[in-house]
């Protein structure tokens, strides 16, 4: 069972200001958080010590205790409409973008659900970048239901892991568990997939070559600032990027086995 063991020296949230929680600028920065929810409960609750939420325009989001994935207690996120949005925003972490740590959550819906995992400064719903869309087609907490989160080093310092419920979904949703956690150390083997791989030219004009991408299984494109501009879920070994602009960009390969690697490029 996952125990709140990550925010003992943080002050709890002052309360909500029309819809967006107050920020607490004495909840100290953490390196790792395993959050379970269970010392949390509705109708009193919202979100846990040093976390904070964002609502909008009569959007939803609570801690439910419906059969949530362990405990008692889980994040509850529903809304649908133009406009209202819900982001529940985690506690600052001091190694967003050490390339170390990933965030590993278990989610479910009660219908057909999206949602967006990205970054925020503090709690400003305008600053919400996107890093990745989130399909969710199982009802339960099941075999499927744990998801992995990888963040670009591009991500700025000082901003804050979020999942925002767009409003573009009838769906319900529930997430338990989540964890900000160093990447696993795995086999020899797999540890070593992604040595000798090579992302070239670069800088590049349109296309990007990679060396080996047997083991890959999606490819991300970031911009300098950390938004996912493109996703590549069948790579070949010649990608085309004549659509990008001029500027920085992280090309990330994610394996099959979990692991991901980025790579700095130009384009011309």
């Amino acid at each position: 069972m996952i125990k709140n063991i990550s925010f003992k020296i943080c002050i709890p949230l002052v309360g909500i200001l029309g819809g967006i929680s107050a920020v607490n600028a004495q909840c100290t920065a953490v390196s790792s958080f395993s959050e379970n929810f269970d010392a949390y409960s509705s109708p009193n609750s919202i979100v846990p010590t040093c976390w904070d939420r964002v609502v909008l325009n009569g959007a939803s989001q609570i801690i439910s205790s419906t059969q949530p994935a362990s405990g008692t207690s889980q994040i509850y996120q529903n809304g649908y409409g133009p406009g209202k949005i819900s982001i529940v925003v985690m506690p600052l972490i001091t190694n967003i973008n050490a390339g170390t740590h990933h965030l590993r959550v278990k989610m479910k819906s009660n219908g057909a659900g999206y949602l967006e995992f990205g970054y925020i400064k503090d709690a400003l719903p305008d600053t919400f970048v996107l890093l990745q869309a989130i399909n969710i087609t199982n009802t339960s907490y099941d075999s499927t239901s744990e998801r992995t989160f990888t963040v670009p080093t591009a991500v700025p310092d000082g901003m804050r892991l979020a999942i925002r419920n767009p409003g573009t979904s009838f769906a319900g949703h529930y997430w338990d568990d989540a964890v900000w956690e160093p990447i696993p150390n795995l086999g020899t083997h797999e540890n070593d997939i992604s040595e000798g791989i090579k992302v070239y030219p670069n800088p590049f004009n349109d296309l990007v070559n990679i060396s080996d991408i047997k083991d890959v299984k999606i490819i991300t494109i970031n911009d300098a600032v950390g938004r996912v501009v493109q996703t590549i879920e069948k790579p070949a070994t010649t990608l085309k990027l004549n659509d990008l602009q001029k500027g920085v960009y992280f090309v990330t390969l994610h394996f099959k086995n979990g692991t991901a690697k980025s790579f700095k490029t130009i384009k011309n």
